[in-house]
């Protein structure tokens, strides 16, 4: 945390600070409260969360009865006080801007780009980018399989949104991208900087540590965007259908929105590479779903071709590998946090609680998939849990997530593809810190989220070893041979609409 040097005077002044802003924002009511941790004496929770009240619903039902039929009043975004005094809040609806114009206009242009998403146009895309990562692993055996699959996610979103193709995962606009995530992921946690525990401290003026360090990125991570925007609006990438073009198209109702493009791409960029770690690390610990698949892909494709978006329809198994995957370890620890604009009151389990206005609601992905009651076997990788008795996908599957079409679809192709391919299985490599043979684990302390953002907002897997063998080499043939006969125009595979 940033660091202050604190003579008695200012400690003395900082507590009265403190005070006036505890009596000023705790506003207790007598309304029953649902069960929380408990607090300190005076301070209560501040010290725990910079809000008035936090929400973690791990029940499905209660989940949709206030995220869905009371929208109105719990559609609205907290905002941290990192974002509201030092980022720029039009790029950051998704997760931190308020129920406001902004945020709808955003979600309105989601919905849009998903629209054309489910009608198939970044298939040829998607397509491309999963050919490209059977090569890697078909030349390492998967030695870097985790560097591969961080590749073909980050790669398949920025071609996408800005027309930047990532071929080796080495690219300079890559590792910027990379590194601004993490930094934005300091700043915005509880110890990346002081002024999300303790707010009021923003009034001393000067320069102060967080301050500097906050303006300091703001300006490194406005010169990236403002590049990777350039590049797709007038630069190299012009020619091309990109998300970024679709937002800066003036002749909507909305007018240029490409500032709101930002948050998009860095959710839908990290949470499909760690659904794609999920799912490698599901090989090692229960490969027994695994020929069930490898039979169903067989049947349809054969083994002359790889899969294709065709085959999707007639391919439920697979399908259900992927809805498993995104249930058995979910990509976000927390959901997207949403803020209540008025008190209300709701029913959990025959007892009424009061919900203040200004209290933030999670709805805690880990909790809702792994409900007792809603699924056997939670803890347990089970594709067939999706399927019905006769073998065909359940009805009733949804999820919330504006960009899940695309990040399905980037799912489903790897996985396709991959199983198609390769026996994936686990390594006989040691591990570098014990020397002994590695461990393959799927318990809290393998899933961390410490090794993508470093601050525990996403649920990622630790790096482990993986083998990836080619099924035969008849396979391996046709991976080099389509790679060598495919579309590689970025124009082609994401060709610009036709002018009216």
């Amino acid at each position: 945390m940033d660091g202050l040097p604190l003579q008695p005077l200012t400690v003395a002044a900082i507590a009265l600070l403190a005070v006036l802003y505890l009596v000023r924002s705790r506003r207790v009511s007598r309304a029953r409260r649902p069960p929380g941790p408990p607090g300190l004496p005076f301070l209560g929770n501040v010290l725990q969360a910079p809000v008035k009240s936090v929400f973690l619903i791990g029940d499905m039902r209660l989940a949709k009865e206030i995220l869905e039929k009371r929208s109105a009043k719990f559609s609205s975004r907290p905002i941290i006080p990192y974002v509201r005094y030092y980022a720029d809040p039009a790029q950051l609806y998704w997760v931190f801007s308020k129920q406001n114009e902004t945020h709808f206009i955003g979600r309105k242009l989601t919905t849009g780009l998903m629209a054309a998403v489910r009608a198939g146009e970044t298939e040829p895309l998607q397509q491309f980018e999963a050919l490209l990562n059977l090569t890697h692993l078909l030349d390492d055996g998967g030695k870097n399989w985790f560097h591969h699959i961080d590749r073909v996610s980050a790669s398949m979103v920025l071609t996408a949104a800005f027309g930047l193709h990532c071929p080796t995962g080495q690219e300079p606009d890559l590792k910027e991208i990379v590194t601004c995530i993490v930094e934005f992921g300091k700043l915005t946690s509880l110890t990346g900087s002081i002024i999300n525990v303790l707010p009021f401290l923003d009034i001393i003026p000067g320069p102060m540590p967080w301050r500097k360090r906050a303006q300091t990125y703001r300006k490194r991570e406005d010169a990236l965007y403002n590049k990777l925007i350039t590049r797709a609006i007038s630069g190299e990438a012009s020619g091309m259908n990109t998300w970024t073009a679709a937002f800066a198209r003036e002749d909507k109702p909305e007018g240029d929105q490409r500032r709101l493009i930002r948050m998009f791409v860095l959710a839908a960029s990290e949470t499909t590479a760690i659904a794609m770690h999920t799912f490698i690390l599901a090989c090692m610990l229960y490969p027994e779903w695994i020929p069930r698949a490898q039979r169903e892909i067989n049947a349809i494709v054969g083994e002359d071709r790889l899969p294709s978006f065709k085959d999707r329809p007639r391919l439920p198994y697979v399908e259900a590998i992927v809805r498993e995957t995104l249930r058995w370890r979910p990509a976000v620890r927390f959901g997207v946090p949403h803020q209540s604009t008025a008190d209300d009151v709701v029913e959990y389990k025959g007892k009424e609680y009061f919900i203040p206005k200004g209290s933030i609601i999670f709805a805690i992905p880990w909790a809702i998939e792994h409900e007792q009651g809603r699924f056997d076997n939670h803890d347990s990788f089970q594709p067939e849990r999706f399927l019905n008795n006769t073998n065909n996908l359940k009805a009733g599957y949804e999820t919330k997530c504006p960009g899940i079409p695309f990040a399905e679809r980037s799912l489903w192709i790897n996985i396709a593809m991959m199983l198609w391919a390769f026996n994936i299985h686990k390594s006989d490599e040691p591990d570098p810190n014990t020397g002994l043979p590695f461990k393959y684990d799927d318990s809290d302390s393998a899933f961390n989220g410490e090794a993508r953002d470093k601050q525990g907002f996403t649920n990622a897997p630790l790096k482990f070893p993986a083998v990836f063998e080619p099924r035969s080499v008849q396979r391996a043939e046709v991976v080099r041979h389509e790679w060598a006969e495919c579309e590689k125009d970025l124009n082609a595979l994401l060709p610009r609409e036709k002018e009216q």
